[in-house]
């Protein structure tokens, strides 16, 4: 999923499809009897703190894992 982060208007962008995917995980983790459930805010700051750990890329660069 790729969300967006525009320093222009000081906002993130989320994709349509973005709630329906968090409901899907979060009802995946209740079926799991995890007491976890996931927000907007808090999903997208987990995210955004692992892909600062990773190495910042150009849209053109191939990402090797």
């Amino acid at each position: 999923m790729r969300i967006i982060l525009d320093t222009e208007k000081g906002r993130i962008i989320l994709p349509k499809n973005f709630f329906p995917q968090l409901d899907r995980m979060n009802k995946v983790l209740a079926d799991g009897g995890s007491d976890k459930k996931w927000t907007a805010e808090d999903y997208v700051r987990d995210q955004f703190d692992k892909a600062m750990k990773e190495t910042m890329l150009r849209a053109e660069d191939k990402v090797v894992k």
